[in-house]
């Protein structure tokens, strides 16, 4: 299979891009990723050594990743426990596995297409514009050098060709497609009963000694929850950045060093031969043109007879006005290299194709003075000093109060924070920090409300952080009988009047797989007369759809069911007949979406045999024991 792989194996994926940079402390401070907590190994993979550092690095990153993701519903303790660090590090394994597999491979990636990826990435833009110098800022503050960084992209730009190129070569066959057609297009004839629990309520009497027994066996039901108030420190860059001191020259300094920032960029305009073809014939196409434009023929006309970007042929070629930074590297360095108005650029290979380039027009950049942006310098000004001073007072506010864990005086002395005091929260949330639920999260934890110890450091954005400590505790408390006697009536009356419904629907489940008419068994309102349904059919229940859809195929006689549904009611279920699609009549948009999915299915399929594989014919040796240490 091997040699199939590096057969089918491609360039870069272009739309494979690492996103989110984040700075997460974990517990030992913002150097961790550089130093690491620990060399302890967890686990060798062919002798290559797993650190407790790189499971912790790793652990982080998915965790700051689901918190961007899931926002004020991101819960923190789902990252806690022995089965998370397990189950990342089994991932760490398929990846080391994978790299393996892509070293022997002779799999590489050029200088030119990290730089391409690195550059593309939102996170480094100032401006719509790639920022050197916010690159080297972001790695420092996630604690990467550019080299630690540069070499974790590559392996997971040859993971994800690896994975491509086990992709690539999944066939997803005609009969698999007719049979998934077949089953999606299919409709069912059903008729079926409702029997209402609210018709059986009156049939209902609950004894005061059941609705008490309730009461008790369901204690923890009826309490009011447990609250806290909390002091916390909060450092936000935004307070860091108002204590800034300013004065004129650093102001006109830092214009001068950031001039280009201040000027409406240069922009050009060009027109483009796009060719594609094979590398032969590309070669020999741009010959042709070149022989014709030599010969003195419009550049325009050849574009609109050769070239393979039909929107642009449309108009002799011509692209507009652009800036460096908007078009592929290559093609931007190619336009900013041409000196002169008409000049025409050698070939120039993208990921397109091959482009002949002619430079059209030049808007030059026209710089801004420094009165008509001072306010914008300032800004700027006072962030850049605000994210280096914030780093090291979000260092000094993780090392303080870890290590005066009795108190937050000391950090808040050392950084001139203010102590600040919440309203009383549930674990549920609250007002003001506690809507964040990592900062609920870390004020209900042990060693806050057990120990009387300060929380760890809660980010709640990469520029906002939170230490908590117990201000005060309200237990939990049983509500009075009394209070919460009417609803545990009502409940017991409704699941009583439920379970009756659900025994006279079995009863007429039976006498209707016995023979009986439908319609002598139920209230007309109550029975719904036989109609096609197909699988998305909004005119029904999805829980009846599911159920009906769910039955064993019609024989020589209609086929019953019964269930309780979610709203306590009780439904009876008849199916007449089962009508496959006809494949032959399914859409291109269906066909096409099912292939999509079907390829999906078994892409992964083959990607995750392809990893099992690899594990099993590995010597892989996981250390339990340091795997459970608490040092996560």
């Amino acid at each position: 299979m091997l040699h199939i792989i590096r057969d089918r194996a491609q360039g870069w994926v272009a739309w494979f891009i690492v996103g989110l940079i984040s700075i997460p402390f974990a517990l030992w401070g913002v150097n961790s990723y550089m130093t690491g907590p620990s060399d302890v190994v967890v686990a060798k993979v062919n002798g290559d050594n797993i650190t407790q550092n790189e499971l912790q690095q790793a652990i982080s990153r998915y965790r700051e990743q689901m918190r961007s993701m899931l926002g004020d519903d991101f819960d923190p303790s789902m990252f806690e426990g022995a089965n998370v660090r397990s189950t990342i590090l089994d991932s760490l394994i398929e990846q080391r596995l994978v790299q393996e597999t892509t070293r022997s491979l002779g799999q590489t990636v050029d200088d030119a297409a990290v730089a391409r990826i690195i550059r593309s990435n939102p996170a480094f833009h100032r401006d719509g514009v790639f920022d050197p110098d916010l690159y080297s800022m972001m790695l420092l503050r996630a604690g990467f050098s550019p080299a630690g960084y540069e070499a974790q992209l590559r392996s997971e730009i040859l993971t994800e060709q690896l994975s491509q190129s086990i992709q690539n070569s999944t066939i997803v066959t005609e009969q698999e497609m007719n049979h998934l057609l077949a089953l999606d297009m299919q409709t069912r004839e059903i008729a079926f009963g409702v029997l209402r629990a609210q018709d059986y309520l009156d049939e209902v009497e609950v004894a005061e000694d059941d609705i008490r027994t309730y009461y008790q066996v369901n204690q923890s039901m009826y309490t009011a929850p447990e609250q806290i108030s909390v002091e916390y420190l909060q450092l936000d860059i935004s307070v860091v950045m108002a204590d800034i001191d300013v004065d004129e020259a650093q102001l006109r300094g830092y214009y001068l060093d950031n001039r280009n920032q201040f000027s409406g960029p240069e922009q050009r305009r060009a027109s483009h031969i796009l060719i594609e073809s094979s590398p032969a014939e590309a070669q020999a196409i741009v010959e042709e043109i070149m022989a014709k434009l030599e010969s003195g023929e419009d550049f325009a006309t050849l574009a609109q007879t050769y070239s393979a970007d039909s929107i642009s042929a449309a108009s002799g070629g011509d692209l507009g006005f652009f800036q460096m930074g908007i078009m592929d590297p290559e093609f931007d360095e190619a336009v900013f290299a041409l000196a002169n108005i008409g000049d025409i650029s050698e070939p120039v290979t993208t990921e397109y194709g091959v482009h002949l380039i002619k430079l059209t027009d030049i808007e030059r950049a026209e710089q801004v003075e420094f009165e008509d942006v001072r306010e914008e310098v300032e800004t700027m000004y006072r962030r850049q000093q605000a994210d280096l001073r914030f780093f090291e007072m979000a260092e000094t506010l993780a090392n303080l109060t870890y290590e005066h864990p009795e108190s937050l005086d000391t950090a808040a002395n050392a950084l001139g924070l203010e102590i600040q005091t919440s309203e009383l929260f549930t674990r549920n949330g609250g007002s003001g920090i506690a809507e964040n639920a990592a900062v609920v999260q870390a004020a209900f934890s042990d060693d806050v409300v057990n120990h009387n110890l300060n929380s760890t450091v809660v980010e709640i954005s990469d520029t906002h952080y939170v230490v908590v400590r117990k201000d005060r505790l309200i237990p939990a408390t049983a509500l009075p009988f009394e209070s919460v006697a009417p609803a545990i009536e009502e409940q017991l009356r409704f699941e009583q009047a439920s379970d009756k419904a659900r025994d006279h629907g079995l009863l007429k489940l039976s006498q209707l797989e016995g023979g009986a008419d439908p319609q002598s068994l139920f209230l007309e309102a109550n029975w719904q007369e036989s109609q096609t349904y197909s699988r998305d059919n909004t005119d029904i229940s999805v829980q009846i759809l599911n159920r009906a859809f769910g039955m064993p195929k019609v024989t020589d006689r209609p086929r019953f069911s019964g269930f309780t549904a979610n709203n306590g009611n009780f439904i009876v279920i008849k199916l007449t007949a089962v009508n496959d699609g006809d494949p032959s009549t399914a859409s291109e948009e269906q066909r096409d979406g099912l292939l999509a999915h079907l390829h999906r299915l078994n892409a992964n399929a083959e990607v995750q045999a392809f990893i099992d594989s690899l594990k099993a014919s590995a010597k892989i040796r996981i250390y339990n024991q340091r795997l459970a240490e608490e040092q996560f």
